[in-house]
């Protein structure tokens, strides 16, 4: 029992074993996360470019979402992800090579990529709501903060492992490394074992089931009176992703710059996850919007030509408030929203707040080509602020108290 209760969530077997699984592909993520921008930069050097492949993942992943969370709610939720995480690694394996043989190009990449997010768009939907299934509800917001965390430390390490191979060796054996960490997710996910009852419910017609996960959705108000600023704002921030690498390669000396802010971000998260294991704040969803706000500062700093060294700090603070943010609004989510209707509802959440993050990456090189890099990554900055501000100000979000969603935990 004292060993049970040092592991905490981790003590649970499902739980071990979907932890497990997203911590190994999260190591992938974050090397091919450097490795796909320079890998493009390589072909075309183009800021646009950058955005085009970019934008077909994300478009991809936001035009499957909806279907995605009703055959997330319909089908075993940790067997969903197993077969995301099978294409995901096949495409990488895919893009890998074609990098390594010289055969790559914008259009290949951009190909592979609305194939990756097709795969990816599923994701969410399916592990939101598998991680009530595989955990406790005591364990609930401690489960959500260790995933953040490993994320987060991964986030730290794996963009400097990603920076080292980009830079000694090549993007293309950077994306072949995500792809075999795809194939070991895979086989543990494979492992889970949940009652059908828990994970499943009876398939009733498709449009039927997509109203339904609608009609939760618009019932949970504080969800949807926050998404459309959410959405703007990451509208906004997806100029960082696209620009960011341009500045890096273009003024700040190369990939390893980029990685090592990629790294402190990822740092920050760390130490972001463990105040959130712990930390109750009496009202969580408005905690989780306040940590929110250094997320618009990054595009901002970088667009007011600090040195790296500032933009490194900067990171580091945004990675702290961001691993709060989701910790804390992952909780909420779970506890309110009912289980059955889990997965439809996050996939409207994800649709509302990822839709228009293609628009931003697609637009970002083109908008930078007419106004310039830094006015463009300061306007990406005071929108993405804006539209923070304006979600804390929503009388929904500061409702929520935390003893009303697990009174056990007090």
């Amino acid at each position: 029992m004292r060993l049970e209760g040092r592991l905490g969530a981790l003590a649970e077997r499902n739980y071990r074993l979907f932890f497990s699984s997203t911590t190994i592909s999260a190591l992938g993520d974050g090397v091919s996360q450097i490795a796909l921008v320079f890998a493009v930069l390589d072909i075309s050097n183009s800021p646009a470019s950058i955005g085009i492949v970019l934008a077909a993942r994300q478009a991809a992943a936001a035009i499957v979402t909806l279907a995605a969370g009703v055959f997330a709610d319909r089908l075993p939720r940790h067997l969903v992800l197993v077969a995301a995480s099978v294409v995901q690694g096949v495409v990488q394996a895919i893009a890998g090579t074609l990098l390594l043989t010289g055969h790559a190009t914008v259009l290949s990449l951009a190909l592979l990529a609305v194939a990756y997010g097709v795969a990816d768009g599923f994701v969410l939907p399916a592990s939101q709501g598998l991680i009530p299934a595989v955990v406790s509800s005591v364990r609930l917001q401690q489960a959500n903060a260790l995933l953040g965390l490993s994320r987060s430390a991964l986030g730290f390490v794996a963009p400097a492992i990603g920076g080292v191979l980009v830079t000694v060796g090549s993007p293309g054996s950077a994306i072949l490394l995500d792809a075999a960490t795809f194939g070991i997710a895979a086989v543990l996910l494979a492992r889970v074992s949940i009652d059908a009852r828990a994970d499943q419910v009876a398939p009733e017609p498709f449009f039927r089931e997509l109203r339904e996960g609608w009609n939760a959705f618009r019932r949970q108000t504080w969800i949807w009176t926050t998404i459309v600023f959410f959405g703007i704002g990451n509208f906004a921030g997806a100029a960082l992703f696209v620009l960011g690498p341009v500045v890096a390669k273009r003024y700040l000396g190369g990939a390893w710059t980029w990685s090592v802010l990629v790294s402190m971000f990822g740092a920050g998260a760390i130490v972001g996850g463990l105040l959130a294991m712990r930390w109750r704040p009496e009202r969580p969803l408005l905690a989780s919007c306040v940590a929110a706000i250094p997320y618009g500062s990054q595009p901002l700093a970088m667009g007011l030509h600090l040195p790296w060294e500032a933009l490194a700090a900067v990171a580091f603070v945004t990675g702290i408030g961001l691993s709060i943010h989701l910790a804390l609004w992952f909780t909420t989510f779970q506890r309110l929203v009912p289980p059955e209707h889990l997965s439809r509802v996050s996939s409207y959440d994800a649709l509302g707040s990822f839709v228009l993050i293609p628009v931003g990456s697609a637009l970002a090189g083109p908008v930078a080509s007419w106004v310039g890099i830094y006015p463009t990554l300061v306007g990406s900055g005071l929108i993405s602020l804006a539209c923070i501000f304006i979600v804390i100000a929503q009388p929904s979000v500061r409702e929520i108290r935390g003893d009303e969603l697990e009174p056990a935990l007090a």
